[in-house]
């Protein structure tokens, strides 16, 4: 496979580079991409801490780390963003992600949506590269594909208890989740499909998870068990 960071990042640097030892070697990463109402960052989070415990009992001292939103904040310190711009960046709930981005910015300062979702796409590769790291949306499963110590997960759920999930953890009404998780999946399919162009999530994604017929500890074990047979341990 193409590598899809690289190609993005021609836009941004003008130069079309070609992968190095150092890229062949990247990884280990494991990334999980999610349907809204699916908490993709707690699994994330256990999942980083069974892999460094596991690890330290294996005597190999290579602590894995979970990263999601600090992807945006180093990309919003690239782009010289205040911390007010920052919330807004990161608050899904309250703004579209890049639709509305330029009224964060000074009438003189404009960066354009290329150069935010490549900038985005540098700093998650750059974390890719230095390995043992569970990322957490952004379209890192594109960006990071054609790394060979890669693994790509994808949580889902049936509507309807995505919309249960999310009434009761928000406190909010069904008719009002609803209309948040059909809004929220458009933006994240928007943002992924800078990367992905229209291809089908069958080229990026290893394994489809159901949210809704396991639970947060055993979806977490079961990708342990994948991480150990792919050598990532």
């Amino acid at each position: 496979m193409d590598n899809l960071f690289l190609k993005y990042m021609k836009e941004r640097s003008g130069v079309q580079k070609s992968p190095d030892k150092k890229h062949e070697l990247a990884g280990p990463v494991i990334t999980i991409s999610r349907e809204y109402g699916c908490h993709g960052q707690p699994i994330a989070q256990l999942l980083a801490d069974k892999l460094s415990k596991r690890s330290v009992k294996l005597g190999v001292n290579k602590p894995w780390r979970m990263i999601s939103k600090e992807i945006l904040e180093r990309s919003a310190n690239e782009l010289k963003l205040s911390e007010t711009m920052l919330k807004d960046l990161t608050d899904y709930k309250q703004k579209t992600f890049f639709g509305n981005l330029a009224t964060f910015f000074s009438q003189s300062y404009y960066p354009g949506d290329a150069t935010i979702r490549n900038t985005i796409a540098k700093f998650l590769h750059d974390e890719a590269e230095e390995g043992h790291v569970v990322i957490v949306g952004r379209a890192a499963e594109a960006i990071t594909k054609d790394m060979k110590q890669s693994f790509h997960v994808k949580l889902e759920a049936p509507l309807d208890w995505r919309v249960e999930t999310v009434a009761k953890n928000d406190g909010i009404s069904t008719t009002e989740s609803r209309k948040i998780i059909l809004e929220q999946d458009k933006r994240r399919a928007q943002f992924r499909n800078y990367f992905e162009k229209d291809r089908p999530d069958v080229d990026f994604i290893d394994l489809r998870i159901n949210a809704k017929s396991m639970n947060e500890e055993e979806i977490v074990d079961l990708l342990l068990s994948v991480a150990e047979s792919r050598g990532f341990l």
